[in-house]
């Protein structure tokens, strides 16, 4: 439909959202396959917003295939062009890059520290703001690995309270009661674990058969029912 009304923006950010799903679902020859549709739409249209946002894609499609060289060189490739157009707060998207890139490669203390540069220039929860939660997850996601667990607490809680934010990212939102279950329950607050297991399982209650976090949930909340 978006084709036809050639509404690229639109078009643009349907293949935006195919990447992530087939990312998520790992089918990564698709997801490049939606990468270079999005490049397409860019160069046709001589869009700098469009030609960030692909090459963003394409350096996550490049570090879910291990190719971390090449995300890097993609990296870079994002910071200079980037910093020769005028909207310079999009420097977020090359911090976040760079924060998955040392998190692939197990150097958590700088992931965070690019996390935490690429949120300092997020836009507040609004019209523009509809990218938040997948910023806070990494972060959070990361102060996990650490074994930060009162930090990892702080940002997944941030998720769960977004609203414009999170519009896109519902994955995301649910997961992140999933999360927080867990970490209440390392911290043996049984109560509050159970609590946020039922969440989870509420929101993906029609999830698909096979998911390992909705079984694994499920498994830990029978147990902390036992007990």
């Amino acid at each position: 439909m978006a084709r036809e009304l050639d509404q690229k923006i639109w078009e643009e950010r349907f293949h935006s959202s195919l990447v992530r799903v087939y990312l998520i679902t790992g089918n990564l020859d698709a997801a490049l396959r939606e990468y270079n549709e999005i490049w397409k739409i860019a160069v046709d249209e001589d869009s700098w917003d469009f030609q960030r946002s692909a090459l963003y894609s394409k350096g996550i499609v490049c570090l879910e295939n291990k190719s971390i060289d090449e995300a890097k060189r993609i990296a870079d490739e994002l910071k200079e062009f980037i910093e020769k157009g005028v909207y310079k707060k999009i420097i977020r998207l090359y911090y976040n890059l760079m924060g998955l890139i040392e998190f692939k490669q197990g150097s958590l203390p700088l992931a965070i520290e690019y996390f935490e540069r690429a949120i300092a220039f997020l836009p507040s929860e609004g019209f523009f703001g509809y990218d938040t939660a997948p910023y806070l997850d990494s972060l959070a996601l990361a102060y996990y690995k650490k074994k930060d667990l009162e930090k990892a607490k702080e940002q997944y809680e941030k998720i769960t309270t977004l609203t414009t934010g999170r519009l896109h990212y519902g994955d995301l939102c649910a997961k992140s009661f999933y999360m927080l279950a867990k970490i209440h329950e390392e911290q043996d607050d049984t109560a509050k674990a159970i609590e946020h297991y039922q969440k989870f399982l509420d929101l993906w209650r029609y999830a698909d058969p096979g998911i390992a976090e909705v079984e694994d949930a499920r498994s830990r909340l029978a147990g902390l029912k036992s007990n």
